[in-house]
């Protein structure tokens, strides 16, 4: 069975401009280059539907996993010894030793 369409291109709009360009350049049939285009089309629609399938599926089982292993990783902070806090140094400390440091340098340098 063979079904007509009737396709209206408005050539002041550049996108449909650009439709009748490709289309009225091809070395196809306008009928088969429509029919070939539309289905490129409708085959990168479903893929990039099963991409995110496929990501929300990832997705899901690594929340999953990760909801599993909250407890354990609790567990673990519990029964690591807690990090004693280094002692600041004070700031004019930090600058006489910058100091002491650039003068030696500039000892050295003679």
């Amino acid at each position: 069975m063979i079904k007509n369409l009737k396709l209206r291109l408005n050539l002041d709009v550049e996108a449909e401009k650009r439709v009748y360009d490709y289309l009225q350049n091809s070395e196809r049939s306008i009928s088969k280059e429509a029919i070939r285009s539309i289905n490129k089309y409708l085959d990168l629609i479903e893929e990039r539907k099963n991409k995110d399938r496929f990501l929300d599926r990832v997705t899901a089982t690594i929340q999953d996993n990760l909801k599993a292993l909250t407890p354990l990783l609790n567990l673990l902070t519990l029964t690591q010894p807690v990090a004693q806090p280094q002692q600041a140094v004070p700031v004019s400390e930090k600058k006489d030793s910058a100091a002491e440091e650039n003068m030696l340098e500039f000892l050295d340098s003679f």
